[in-house]
């Protein structure tokens, strides 16, 4: 399968993986975005995020931190990748997997929001709040006032 590489100038991460792919012997294509920005604006526009590298191996598009944490990482990745191709993806396999980032979506943001509870009830737990003194304390006795 083809392997792509998108990068920028000054990019350390990115230059790590050239020198990973390279010692573990995959032939790969560099993409400078600065020189092909309308090939990068086009796969950013599908992938949902513009970070490098960004690395494309035939029809799977991988992400650093989203899809890999480092080059050994990416290494075991498309190892896994190699032995175990994907078959090509048609338009109801398209469709389910839009509908399962969905869900998961949904389902991430409800497990947020279950988090968020749990940290308000325990900020809760730890503020107290104040104290009022008992009543009786309060009162002071009513002096009448008397006139001459």
């Amino acid at each position: 399968m083809k392997l792509k590489v998108y990068s920028q100038a000054n990019c350390k991460y990115c230059e790590n993986i050239k020198k990973t792919l390279e010692e573990n012997k995959y032939e790969f294509e560099m993409v400078e975005i600065d020189d092909n920005r309308e090939e990068w604006n086009q796969l950013t526009r599908i992938v949902g995020l513009g970070m490098t590298p960004t690395i494309k191996f035939g029809d799977e598009v991988w992400v650093p931190s989203r899809d890999f944490r480092g080059p050994e990482e990416l290494i075991t990745r498309l190892k896994y990748f190699q032995d175990y191709p994907p078959s090509p993806i048609n338009e109801d396999e398209k469709l389910e997997i839009v509908m399962n980032g969905m869900k998961n979506i949904a389902m991430s943001l409800n497990n947020l929001g279950m988090q968020l509870s749990n940290i308000h009830q325990k900020v809760n737990q730890l503020v107290t709040p104040p104290t009022l003194p008992d009543e009786k304390e309060t009162k002071k006795p009513v002096v009448e006032e008397t006139t001459n």
